[in-house]
């Protein structure tokens, strides 16, 4: 992976985990309230449901930067290198296409609910429906990094087992 995007990666692992962190710190006030003080606080379940929303889209740029999403690779295995070269341009550009749509949606859901605020915590919509255009974007910027490669001739296989070692 390239120097700016290894960066980025970084940088979205931290992020995750600290995104994770405040949830786990959140649930367990809530778990505290709810069965030590008897009387839990409203805020705590709201702010865990978009913490999650937000770790789950920032955890799909990652799994898209690292090549650990789900893939069904039989057919992809089967065929002669120029025709799984062929297939994955042809696979790549279309998850690249979805993925810019989800961008350009993910904002204009952003722009419609960014009016109006959540009931416990008072936080504006926009910033809760933000993760849809972000997680989206970080995800289109590494398959198109991928794409690119793929075109040059140059992307190495992805191979599972180190996935998660980088």
């Amino acid at each position: 992976m390239a120097g700016p995007l290894k960066l980025l990666d970084r940088a979205l692992f931290l992020a995750i985990g600290i995104v994770m962190a405040a949830m786990v710190a959140d649930v367990t006030i809530q778990i505290f309230f709810r069965y030590v003080i008897q009387d839990p606080p409203t805020w705590t379940e709201e702010l865990a449901r978009y913490l999650f929303v937000w770790d789950v889209f920032l955890a799909a740029g990652l799994a898209f930067g690292r090549g650990a999403h789900i893939v069904v690779d039989a057919l992809l295995l089967m065929l002669p290198a120029g025709a799984r070269r062929a297939l994955s341009i042809f696979t790549n550009a279309l998850v690249f296409a979805f993925l810019v749509v989800l961008v350009w949606q993910g904002i204009a859901m952003a722009r419609l609910t960014s009016n109006t605020v959540s009931t416990a915590l008072n936080l504006n919509m926009g910033v809760v429906y933000a993760s849809l255009p972000v997680g989206a974007a970080i995800s289109a910027l590494y398959v198109l990094v991928r794409l690119i490669d793929e075109v040059r001739g140059v992307s190495p296989p992805v191979d599972p087992l180190q996935v998660m070692v980088d």
